[in-house]
């Protein structure tokens, strides 16, 4: 994609950029991937004798020249009044990755074999993973590089982008003029200025890139003097930064106050007298508590001392009744012992005759 291009025109123009966005080439080429695996795929099913790595080579040109001329197609249609592609041009023109899988669904869907669709198979987990496994064994293999040193995608991306949003369309008369501008384009490959991050992208997505980059220096969120790198900068508000907002050590006593932990030593220095009336106030809430406590102790310990005694006046009165009654049951055995020597008394005297 950075070659420079040179091609015959009658206003003697014959340079041109065609510098691409490096971003939609990249996601372009990446769809371009997984469509070549689909195809390989689809059109391989049931086949003993070809696997998608037998096919893959022959596809990859296929698809290209397929997408390529589509393309070309809808954009010669447009400018000749032919079919009302409105719709589709305007896809193309804003979201060429979008615009792009349209294609290849088309492509992919004209490659799929009798077996895929008899068996059922284009709706199969199966065909998935072989789907995602072919992928990555290309991906190793780097058949088709996801960089903008392959031209399939850029070349689609310069035909469709009629608006020239994702592609330079200057041109010039001179190699050297071509040469200069394209030091200067914004679609030229640069480097993130941010020390650590290694990224690379087109110029015009510069900015985007530094609204997010992690390596980005920035002043601290919390105001600090310091400047922290976007990626460090939750864990430096949140232990180092001297603007971290901490309670006061007399938080548990009263004073509820929260600021900035290097005005800790201000804060107390100026509060003195309010937190040693906290602390006193505190004492004197414990102190109170403590005496509470001690009534309510000697109030259980009487409680107590009552119940005690109340158990031995219960155990003394019926150890009395208890001997109460063994008297009484004593007195009854006496006097029917009595009754018993009355009468063996008066059986005697029945059998001597004196009754």
């Amino acid at each position: 994609m950075d070659n420079l291009e040179c091609t015959d025109g009658e206003d003697g123009l014959n340079f041109h950029c065609n510098l691409c966005d490096s971003e939609v080439v990249h996601s372009m080429t990446k769809i371009l991937l997984c469509g070549l695996a689909t195809a390989s795929v689809d059109s391989t099913t049931g086949d003993i004798f070809k696997s998608p790595s037998a096919v893959a080579v022959a596809m990859k040109s296929e698809l290209a020249e397929y997408l390529i001329q589509r393309s070309m197609m809808l954009v010669r249609e447009a400018v000749d009044g032919g079919e009302d592609h409105s719709e589709q041009l305007i896809k193309a023109s804003t979201m060429p990755t979008e615009f792009l899988s349209d294609l290849i669904d088309d492509f992919v869907a004209s490659k799929r074999n009798l077996l895929s669709h008899v068996s059922g198979f284009l709706s199969s987990e199966s065909r998935l993973n072989k789907i995602k496994d072919f992928i990555q064994k290309m991906e190793k293999e780097n058949f088709w590089a996801l960089d903008e040193r392959d031209t399939t995608g850029g070349t689609i991306l310069k035909c469709i982008d009629m608006k020239c949003i994702f592609h330079c369309p200057e041109r010039f008369d001179t190699q050297d003029k071509l040469a200069e501008h394209r030091s200067l384009c914004r679609f030229r490959i640069v480097n993130c200025r941010n020390d650590g991050c290694l990224a690379s992208f087109s110029d015009n997505r510069t900015e985007k890139h530094d609204s997010v980059c992690p390596f980005k220096v920035l002043p601290c969120e919390q105001l600090c003097q310091q400047h922290v790198m976007r990626c460090e900068m939750d864990m430096h508000c949140a232990s180092v930064c001297p603007m971290k907002l901490i309670n006061c050590p007399f938080y548990q006593v009263g004073c509820e106050t929260a600021f900035p932990q290097c005005v800790l030593d201000k804060h107390c220095s100026e509060l003195l007298q309010t937190h040693l009336l906290y602390i006193l106030q505190l004492i004197t809430r414990q102190d109170a508590s403590v005496n509470d406590m001690n009534q309510r102790l000697q109030l259980l310990e009487k409680a107590q001392s009552l119940n005690e005694l109340a158990g031995a006046l219960d155990v003394r009165t019926l150890t009395l009744t208890t001997k109460e009654q063994e008297a009484k049951i004593k007195k009854l055995e006496r006097d029917l012992k009595v009754q018993e020597a009355k009468l063996k008394k008066l059986e005697n005297e029945f059998k001597s005759g004196k009754v």
